[in-house]
């Protein structure tokens, strides 16, 4: 499966030679990770926090997974 295959192109052929297509290197995913994915998750970690702070402070409200371990 390829992921974000839309935005691929497809197999071409040079002198009657089939080229694979273009895809993501080892260091195109480690650049993605690094800089797309960890900070996102970085601030969704975040947000999360202050929001749980929020409702437990304020509130007095359960929020999230974490009422099960209150």
């Amino acid at each position: 499966m390829r992921l974000l295959g839309f935005l691929l192109k497809k197999a071409s052929s040079v002198k009657g030679i089939y080229l694979p297509g273009p895809r993501f290197t080892r260091w195109a995913w480690i650049y993605f990770v690094a800089y797309v994915a960890a900070p996102i998750l970085a601030i969704g970690l975040v947000s999360d926090l202050v929001l749980y702070y929020i409702f437990d402070q304020w509130f007095g409200a359960c929020y999230a997974l974490l009422c099960l371990f209150d």
